[in-house]
């Protein structure tokens, strides 16, 4: 949805970013799209083809219903 931390629509090639309280989106990165965890300052990095990063992990998920699901998890080591 367009109100996600990241939504593109492939039919009008429109891509969206929104911040949350929580995470921080990096989208002018070279790197490609990134969030930052605003509590620890980890970076989670959803290119499929580098790690996820520090205390985080993706899982794909087989679907008929989507072409693509996939599911990231990060973890804070920092007290609150």
């Amino acid at each position: 949805k367009p109100t996600d931390l990241s939504f593109y629509n492939w039919d009008s090639h429109i891509a969206v970013w929104n911040s949350t309280p929580n995470y921080q989106v990096i989208a002018d990165n070279p790197e490609g799209l990134l969030f930052k965890y605003k509590r620890d300052r980890k970076i989670l990095n959803v290119d499929p083809k580098s790690s996820p990063g520090d205390n985080s992990t993706r899982t794909p998920i087989q679907t008929e219903l989507y072409i693509q699901v996939v599911l990231f998890d990060h973890i804070s080591r920092r007290k609150t």
